[in-house]
């Protein structure tokens, strides 16, 4: 019995001990202070991100005839400019056609044009007889009233007996005479009106039918000169070869979908699509500021602005985002498509405003505390904050500038 008492007596002893000793004062010594100050933070949204071609920044290039591929100087990587030669698809047959049209063409030039010679001196001469034909009628005329003169006085004369009723006979017949060769004269200038105006008639239709002949065979050639270029796969614009899908001695179909034949990336044309959760898309804008990384220049940032917000969202393991896509950001050659981005969106930027390093602000009991430094001796002491960045939280109360306050300390 007395064995018990006295390890009760121990045990007692032991347990006030060290409950005294727990009940000594634990001092709160600063290791790292730094001064309360007047500075900027930003209202930042991070988000990750993906970098696409622009709309215009991929092309796909593809042929628009049938055959076989004779040549392809590309491969992927390559930079090309815009004119230069991708491909070559089998061309025999198309040169033949264009060979038949640019005769064809040479053919309808040439047959025409001594056809219209011909008709022109047809003109021509009927031209010329319709001249003819018109001094035929004046000398005809002049001819009638000499005639026509002279008959009458021989009727005068007759009456009064001073000529010979011969005479008079013989002017009767060289007046009828001029009258049928006036009669004569007069259809033939008709006749001469006639052809010239059939002649003329006939010239404009030759000429007419050329120029729809010429026409059409200019036309025919210009597609024989189409469907030969067609043979010819030229860049459209310049970039780097991004994908190759034919080779040499492949047979590539035309249908209504042409077959591709490469893909030509301009490493300038980039974006950045930015998936931002449906809970933070409401403060973002266009104009903001954005600045990313990639995970293969980690220690370069990248700077551009917010230019569009698609309105339809992209739900990814059932979580609702909204494409924000940032542009205008320099050395984007240095950017390749579908690279990861790491985005910090600036949503807003308070200036002059006090601040202190995150590392000063701490939770504790369920509200936000600083470390304040007073006469070299630690001061829990609780702070209502703002906004905060990846570097500084803005301090609304408790604190003033030129405050000490530590980021680290140790327990004594």
């Amino acid at each position: 019995m007395k064995k018990i008492l006295a390890l009760v007596l121990i045990a007692i002893f032991i347990g006030g001990f060290f409950f005294i000793k727990s009940r000594k004062k634990v001092t709160l010594v600063p290791v790292q202070t730094v001064k309360v100050k007047k500075g900027e933070v930003r209202n930042v949204i991070d988000a990750t991100g993906i970098v696409k071609p622009q709309v215009g920044g991929e092309i796909k290039v593809g042929a628009r005839i049938s055959g076989i591929v004779v040549k392809e100087n590309v491969r992927v990587g390559d930079y090309v400019n815009k004119g230069d030669l991708i491909a070559i698809i089998d061309n025999r047959e198309l040169k033949e056609e264009l060979k038949k049209a640019k005769a064809h063409l040479e053919e309808v030039k040439k047959t025409y044009s001594e056809k219209i010679k011909i008709q022109e001196m047809r003109l021509k001469s009927a031209l010329a007889s319709l001249t003819a034909a018109e001094a035929k009628l004046k000398a005809e005329k002049e001819n009638y009233e000499l005639k026509k003169w002279e008959y009458d006085r021989q009727k005068k004369l007759f009456k009064i007996g001073y000529t010979t009723e011969q005479k008079l006979k013989q002017a009767k017949a060289e007046f009828e005479r001029a009258q049928g060769s006036l009669k004569a004269a007069e259809e033939n200038l008709k006749k001469a009106n006639l052809d010239v105006k059939i002649e003329k008639r006939n010239l404009e239709e030759l000429k007419a039918r050329y120029k729809s002949d010429l026409e059409t065979a200019k036309a025919a050639l210009k597609q024989a000169e189409i469907r030969y270029s067609y043979s010819y796969i030229y860049a459209p614009k310049s970039g780097i070869i991004s994908f190759v899908s034919t080779q040499e001695g492949e047979t590539v179909v035309a249908g209504l979908n042409a077959p591709e034949f490469v893909t030509i990336l301009n490493p300038e044309k980039l974006e950045n699509w930015i998936y931002v959760d449906e809970t933070e898309i409401g403060k973002i804008k266009k104009g903001m500021d954005v600045e990313f990384t990639v995970d293969a220049y980690r220690g370069k940032t990248f700077k551009g602005k917010v230019e569009e917000i698609y309105p339809k969202p992209k739900i990814l393991n059932n979580v609702v985002y909204y494409i924000v896509v940032a542009r205008g950001f320099k050395d984007v050659k240095l950017l390749k498509p579908e690279m990861t981005t790491h985005n910090s969106i600036i949503a807003g930027i308070k200036k002059n405003v006090l601040v202190v390093p995150n590392a000063a602000v701490k939770w504790k009991n369920g509200k936000y505390t600083v470390y304040k430094v007073v006469n070299g001796k630690v001061v829990e002491t609780p702070v209502k904050v703002g906004w905060s960045d990846d570097k500084f939280t803005e301090i609304v109360e408790g604190l003033k500038e030129g405050d000490t306050v530590a980021l680290k300390v140790t327990r004594k």
